[in-house]
């Protein structure tokens, strides 16, 4: 019996590593992260009041909400908990903007809170018109102030190339107080952008630095599969801290190859540095999401995902970093050869597959 329980145990770590598709990306075939444990926390019933969700961040006025934002005509933001059952406020804008918006991202600068709103989705690359909405983040008081109305400032941008790109992802960095914006493209290269936040613009055009490419084009070569490599970029986050970089992709036509990537910054690198160097797909990700444009971080070990499903109520997932793995007291039984893949941590049993690394008996890696 216990053969059987080992061959099935085995059987699941094999299934669990070809499940999903692995990510070619510059040229190397990516390792899983494998820190993470998703759940469902909540899903958003609140239609009526914004759809087709885009966007997200996490309240720093106000912590335990949620800000969300809408790529339709709805030219205002709303608030809800992570379990996405009650609007605990909205926010309009005083004046008339461009509303195409497409991702959404908190910071700090200056001692003040403020949100930035992506208002730059071009998906026929025709438009040209293209700004960071920006205003300070207002307190959330459900209770005696359930609207609330800012007055919108922008920074327009061009691109370095003069030509007209589409983009669906944002995000700032605390740090370097720098907004970085993401193209989307299909089935090829999506690059980065930044330009350092400052409240003087005003209305003169801005024109954005260039960054780098995602790592894409070899998994576009010949004989490649390009619905398998890292384009479709729609959303991205960076720690309030700075220290991790989240940035994730779609893909409607075949469910798996949808990723979210994750950077861990070194001591002194900059954002730029770090997107240049090879990432980790985070594997509890690994999952369909339809029209998956949203995410934010809470903190350095909790982060938010949701979607842009106009069809139903979108869940909103909550992914929270796994607690490190005790080792100590370790026994292992090594009275046959097959036994030796047992591996017995604080009573609980795990399998060590031949390669090396350690699976619980339904197949997730945790080493």
């Amino acid at each position: 019996m216990r053969y059987k329980l080992l061959f099935l145990g085995l059987l699941f770590c094999v299934a669990a590593g070809n499940a999903a598709p692995r990510l070619v990306y510059n040229g190397d075939t990516l390792e899983w992260n494998n820190d993470w444990v998703k759940k469902q926390c909540g899903t958003l019933d609140i239609q009526e009041n914004i759809i087709e969700v885009s966007g997200i961040a996490c309240s720093r006025v106000t912590p335990g909400y949620i800000w969300m934002q809408s790529d339709e005509t709805t030219k205002y933001i709303i608030a809800t908990t992570e379990k996405g059952d009650k609007r605990a406020c909205k926010v309009k804008m005083s004046k008339s903007i461009r509303w195409d918006w497409e991702d959404m991202s908190g910071g700090v600068y200056e001692g003040k809170n403020y949100l930035f709103i992506g208002a730059f989705g071009d998906n026929d690359e025709t438009d040209g018109e293209y700004s960071v909405v920006w205003f300070e983040e207002p307190a959330i008081d459900p209770e005696n102030a359930p609207e609330v109305t800012v007055t919108p400032n922008r920074i327009k941008y061009v691109y370095p190339d003069g030509k007209k790109h589409n983009n669906e992802a944002l995000m700032y960095d605390n740090r370097e107080q720098m907004i970085y914006i993401i193209t989307k493209v299909y089935y090829n290269v999506c690059q980065v952008f930044s330009i350092p936040f400052r409240t003087d613009y005003g209305d003169e055009q801005q024109t954005l630095t260039y960054v780098c490419d995602l790592g894409v084009k070899s998994d576009l070569g010949e004989g490649s599969k390009p619905s398998r490599g890292f384009h479709l970029v729609t959303a991205a986050d960076i720690s309030p801290d700075g220290k991790f970089i989240l940035i994730k992709n779609h893909n409607n036509i075949i469910a798996s190859y949808c990723w979210v990537l994750y950077w861990e910054r070194q001591d002194g690198e900059s954002v730029a540095d770090a997107v240049k160097r090879q990432p980790q797909p985070i594997r509890a990700y690994n999952t369909y999401e339809w029209q998956g444009e949203a995410i934010c971080w809470l903190d350095d070990n909790t982060f938010y995902t949701t979607s842009d499903a106009d069809d139903g109520n979108p869940p909103i997932f909550k992914f929270t970093r796994k607690e490190p793995l005790a080792v100590e007291n370790v026994e292992a039984d090594k009275k046959e050869t097959m036994e030796k893949h047992i591996v017995l941590i604080n009573d609980a049993m795990y399998i060590r597959s031949f390669d090396g690394h350690l699976y619980t008996v339904d197949g997730r890696r945790v080493q």
